[in-house]
C-alpha cells in the first residue's frame, strides 16, 4: 500500500470527484482512477460508488477515512519528531477546541508560535465536546481544549481554569441590567441554548433540576455565532462563559451579567491524545496552552 494512494483516496473523498482530484494533484484522471482501483484491490473492498455526478464513499470507505487520515498524519510527523535534533522545531500541530474559547486562546498561541517557532504549522478545528473527544481518540487531533476531561484511554488531560457563567442578552434588555442575576430568575427568562448538551448547558440544567426549575428553552441552535446573532437581535437570552461573548459585549452588541446564588463555573481542560507520542512541536504548543490564562477581568466586565 502506497501513501500516495491513501492521499488520493482522501482527496477524492473530500472533492467527490476524480477529475477535481486530478487537477488538485496535478495529474490525470486516469492516474487517480488507477490508484483508487489498486487500493480497492489491495483492501478487497469497494471504497467509492462511481456515478455520473462523481464519487461517494461506500460504508467501507467511510470506515477507512479516519484511519487513512491518521496514517498520513503520522507519516508527515516523522520529520517533526526529528526536528528538535536539527535545532529548529517544526511540524504540524492539530488543535481541536470548543468554539466558546477558540479565539482568545488561538490568538495567544498564534502570536507565540509566530514569534518563537515560525516553522510550526497550526491546524485548528472547532467542535463540540463529543467531537473533540472523537478527534483525539481516532488520531485526527493532537491537542484538545474542551469542557470535560476525556477518558484516560482517549487522552491525558488536566484542568486549565474555570470561569463563571453569564446570562447574556441584547444590550439594554431587562434581564441583564444588573451586574448579577440570581439563578432562580432563569425560571422567567426565555432562552436559546446550544443543541449539544455539554459545558455550560449541562451545568445550568443540573442546577435547574436540583432546584425544580423548568428552563424556558425556546430555541436550540448548533452554532455559537448564530446563537449570538439571535440574542443580539431579539428577546431571547443565552448562558455562556466570558470568552464566548467578550468581543460582542465590548462592541455593545450584547450585555452580560454573572449568574449567582449559586455561581456556576465552567471548567476547561487541556487534553493530549493518549495514543500518540507527541512531537517536539506538539510539546511546545501544549506548553503554550497550559500557560494561557484568561484576562483577570473576564467574567467581571458585565453590566453595571
Amino acid at each position: 500500500m502506497e501513501f500516495r494512494d491513501l492521499k488520493l483516496f482522501l482527496d477524492v473523498a473530500a472533492t467527490g470527484s476524480f477529475s477535481r482530484t486530478a487537477t488538485l494533484a496535478m495529474t490525470t484522471q486516469s492516474t487517480v482512477s488507477k490508484s483508487i482501483t489498486q487500493l480497492e484491490s489491495e483492501l478487497g473492498v469497494r471504497l467509492f460508488e462511481r456515478t455520473g455526478r462523481g464519487a461517494t464513499l461506500t460504508a467501507a470507505g467511510l470506515e477507512l477515512l479516519p484511519r487513512a487520515e491518521t496514517l498520513l498524519a503520522d507519516s508527515l510527523r516523522i520529520k517533526g519528531w526529528m526536528s528538535e535534533h536539527r535545532g529548529r522545531v517544526s511540524g504540524t500541530v492539530r488543535i481541536a477546541i470548543q468554539p466558546g474559547l477558540s479565539w482568545p486562546l488561538i490568538e495567544a498561541v498564534l502570536a507565540e508560535t509566530s514569534a518563537r517557532f515560525p516553522d510550526i504549522q497550526l491546524q485548528v478545528s472547532e467542535g463540540t465536546t463529543h467531537q473533540v473527544e472523537e478527534w483525539l481518540g481516532d488520531g485526527r487531533s493532537d491537542i484538545g481544549v474542551l469542557s470535560r476531561a476525556p477518558a484516560a484511554a482517549i487522552a491525558d488531560s488536566h484542568a486549565l481554569f474555570s470561569l463563571p457563567l453569564l446570562l447574556v442578552s441584547r444590550t439594554g434588555a431587562a434581564p441583564t441590567r444588573a451586574a448579577t442575576v440570581p439563578f432562580s430568575d432563569l425560571a422567567d427568562i426565555d432562552l436559546v441554548l446550544s443543541t449539544a448538551r455539554n459545558g455550560g448547558r449541562v451545568l445550568v440544567e443540573e442546577e435547574a433540576s436540583r432546584r425544580g426549575i423548568a428552563l424556558r428553552v425556546g430555541l436550540e441552535i448548533n452554532a455559537l455565532g448564530l446563537i449570538k446573532r439571535v440574542v443580539a437581535s431579539g428577546e431571547l437570552c443565552t448562558v455562556a462563559a466570558w470568552p464566548a461573548v467578550y468581543l460582542e459585549v465590548a462592541r455593545g452588541e450584547l450585555a452580560a451579567s454573572r449568574l449567582v446564588e449559586p455561581e456556576l463555573r465552567h471548567t476547561y481542560y487541556l487534553a493530549t491524545a493518549a495514543r500518540r507520542h507527541p512531537t517536539p512541536a506538539v510539546d511546545r504548543v501544549r506548553d503554550m496552552i497550559r500557560r494561557f490564562r484568561p484576562a483577570a477581568d473576564w467574567g467581571a466586565q458585565c453590566a453595571d
